[in-house]
């Protein structure tokens, strides 16, 4: 900061040499941040247990993530631990969003708009968890298989998940990608 007010501009020379110098800190502070937000939301949620003693078994709870951050959302990561796999998507709910913060009437909006979805899929199709999930997929990925193999293209879909699956809403398969998986792995 200092050479860019000294000179009155900076070059992307400049900037890359100060985020290659700055990198091994950066990972430092990531560190103590993460340490003091899981500590803090672990904290949090040992004094709610104790306070909703039997209650807590039946606790619902939502954490809301702006898309590209959903795959390692913290509060939500925090959450399974304290509620446990089988709670994931029954009573506790990943919120996805576009927006960078979400109020309190929006993440109660969301989690009464499920329920009340969960009411309507348990009447009219017998499945409670069915409306969490887009109704026309199913025609949709056989759209798909037939239209990829009218052009010769092999579909690339995700599997057939059950729709009350307790898969983590991140991704699952450490093969599936390439590149590192850490910024430890990064220096």
């Amino acid at each position: 900061m200092e050479d860019c007010l000294k000179n009155g501009t900076y070059s992307y020379r400049d900037l890359k040499k100060f985020a290659i110098q700055f990198k091994p800190l950066a990972v430092k502070v990531i560190w103590i941040a993460a340490d003091a937000q899981v500590s803090h939301w672990m904290n949090v949620l040992d004094e709610w247990k104790t306070l909703l003693g039997d209650d807590w078994d039946t606790l619902y709870a939502a954490a809301n993530s702006i898309y590209v951050a959903r795959q390692n959302n913290i509060l939500f990561s925090i959450l399974v631990q304290y509620m446990g796999k089988a709670a994931i998507h029954k009573r506790l709910l990943l919120l996805e969003t576009a927006d960078f913060f979400t109020t309190q009437d929006q993440m109660l909006d969301s989690l009464t708009r499920i329920m009340a979805d969960r009411a309507f899929g348990w009447v009219y199709f017998d499945n409670y968890y069915l409306m969490d999930f887009e109704l026309p997929s199913g025609g949709a990925r056989r759209a798909i298989q037939e239209q990829c193999k009218k052009r010769n293209m092999t579909p690339v879909l995700p599997p057939l998940v059950p729709f009350n699956s307790t898969e983590w809403p991140w991704r699952t398969n450490p093969k599936s990608g390439t590149g590192p998986a850490t910024l430890k792995q990064t220096m």
